[in-house]
């Protein structure tokens, strides 16, 4: 059983607010920057491109994180529909969780962004992930 895809997050100075800590906006950047990294390592496998839109986003806030740790966001798929599918996401900071977090996607037409059947190739892809990826605690 694999793991869940990976990605290394370089937190800036940027990324902290008054209160001295990651901002609660640069989590969900963190969550985009692996959910497109993950994509973009499907792709160089094989996966066709296609259109998609966040319709929801929902995320539990566990632990801070500040400037000068080292941040890791893991994302896998939990469910696959028709047109949509669903990520988890871990966001941990020196290996402590620090956020739980979901997303639903939608596959669309760019020529009228209304929903789309998913094509059937990334179906695919996603199918075998799901069915490879272990089954976690979801937020």
């Amino acid at each position: 059983m694999q793991t869940p895809f990976k990605t290394s997050i370089q937190v800036r100075f940027g990324d902290t607010d008054m209160l001295g800590h990651v901002n609660n906006v640069s989590f969900v950047q963190y969550l985009e920057q692996s959910r497109v990294e993950w994509m973009h390592h499907l792709m160089r496998q094989g996966l066709p491109r296609f259109d998609v839109v966040v319709v929801h986003l929902t995320m539990d806030y566990r632990k801070q994180i500040h400037f000068g740790q080292h941040v890791e966001v893991e994302v896998w798929p939990i469910k696959l529909g028709n047109t949509s599918f669903e990520f988890s996401y871990r966001v941990l900071a020196d290996g402590e969780l620090c956020a739980e977090a979901r997303s639903v996607q939608v596959g669309i037409d760019p020529q009228t962004m209304r929903p789309t059947p998913l094509p059937l190739e990334v179906r695919n892809v996603l199918e075998t992930a799901l069915e490879t990826t272990p089954k976690v605690n979801l937020p």
